[in-house]
């Protein structure tokens, strides 16, 4: 029905959506919390507590950052990557700008960013290796399964997506080759999960156990009813897994839950081929009045989660953002693209662009028809 005013449409949407969806997820929630209760002493495990000692260890930490101008005919990319070892006070910046047609430049754009993550991680490992020293843990920031295989849909008709995504395939590969081959215990740290990735590979390994967790077929035969409520017809498919964690991980510090393999959950393989069907994810927390962040580790060092969750334990403790460690959150802030600064960069590019292509600038750089608006 259509309403004479907007506001009375507005007000009267609002009304049914207070009484229809939000009742729903209401009701969601007050299950979810009722199962965490039941299954917090099967899901979680303690882990060591900070040690101070922990700090002089090797670390190095990797993120990304990056912004986009759009135009009518084209978008400028503006990514770069930082890695750097807490210890030795060493850092790298790995910088890339790129002019690329606006159809999927946000994606072309995060994906570029990804792989200047590897490339400059690679790099510092190398040279420390060279120097002849060990490096207790990478940790990278985000999903070492993204992106998927799904990418390759586009190739056929968007070629510079094509050109990211050979570009993702070789440092991808070559990062893990390296890392895995010198037994270099590597984990991701991520920010913010909305996958229900971890719920949804107890589902997988529920229809198809494969013995690649800690979580044994006798729980997931016992629960397969709580299962089977993260599959695609079940009622917590509607919310992600972070509503749920909060109440399993309630008033408690310094625990896990059990790692479970979660690259069965996704749709499609990714491009790394020793991670396929080997990567282990769990909840890690910390403080008690922090969130739980999710953490991806290839397969290759299950034998060493004990000392990788030490290492998170004492780096998040010991922390200016109290529960997310300390050399991410370094990286994160040195990373960090400002508007001011990247708008800057961009300006540059189209300054030379202007005295370049002279007359035939404008039909690039033309504003957007919807922004002039």
């Amino acid at each position: 029905m259509a309403y004479k005013t907007g506001i009375e449409g507005f007000i009267t949407e609002t009304l049914k959506e207070r009484f229809g969806e939000m009742d729903k997820i209401r009701a969601v929630f007050r299950e979810m919390k009722d199962d965490a209760e039941s299954l917090r002493d099967n899901l979680l495990i303690d882990i060591a507590n900070p040690e101070y000692s922990d700090l002089k260890r090797n670390v190095i930490a990797v993120d990304g950052s990056n912004y986009q101008e759009q135009f009518e005919s084209i978008s400028i990319t503006i990514a770069t990557a930082y890695a750097y070892l807490n210890n030795k006070q060493i850092e790298r910046y790995l910088p890339n700008v790129k002019i690329v047609p606006p159809y999927y430049s946000n994606l072309v754009n995060s994906i570029r960013m990804r792989n200047l993550e590897y490339n400059v991680a690679l790099d510092v490992i190398k040279e420390i290796n060279n120097q002849k020293e060990t490096v207790d843990l990478i940790l990278l920031d985000g999903a070492m399964t993204f992106p998927d295989e799904a990418l390759g849909d586009y190739i056929d008709n968007v070629p510079w997506v094509k050109e990211v995504y050979d570009e993702h395939h070789e440092a991808v590969n070559n990062f893990f080759d390296y890392v895995i081959d010198n037994n270099i215990p590597t984990a991701a740290v991520v920010k913010d999960s909305m996958a229900n990735k971890y719920f949804l590979s107890l589902y997988s390994a529920l229809n198809n156990f494969k013995n690649n967790s800690e979580i044994d077929y006798e729980f997931l035969q016992k629960n397969k009813d709580f299962i089977n409520k993260w599959n695609k017809e079940g009622t917590y498919n509607i919310v992600s897994e972070n509503s749920f964690l909060r109440n399993l991980f309630y008033k408690k510090q310094f625990c896990r839950t059990k790692y479970a393999e979660v690259t069965c959950s996704l749709r499609n393989e990714i491009p790394a081929k020793q991670l396929r069907g080997n990567v282990i994810g769990f909840y890690f927390k910390s403080l008690p009045s922090e969130k739980p962040f999710f953490v991806e580790v290839p397969i290759h060092f299950k034998d060493k989660i004990d000392d990788i969750t030490q290492l998170l334990s004492t780096y998040s403790y010991y922390s200016l953002r109290p529960g997310y460690p300390f050399p991410l959150y370094v990286a994160h802030k040195k990373v960090e693209l400002k508007k001011k600064y990247a708008k800057n960069i961009a300006l540059i590019l189209r300054n030379i662009a202007r005295k370049d292509l002279k007359e035939d600038y404008n039909l690039l750089f033309s504003d957007k028809f919807h922004d002039k608006l």
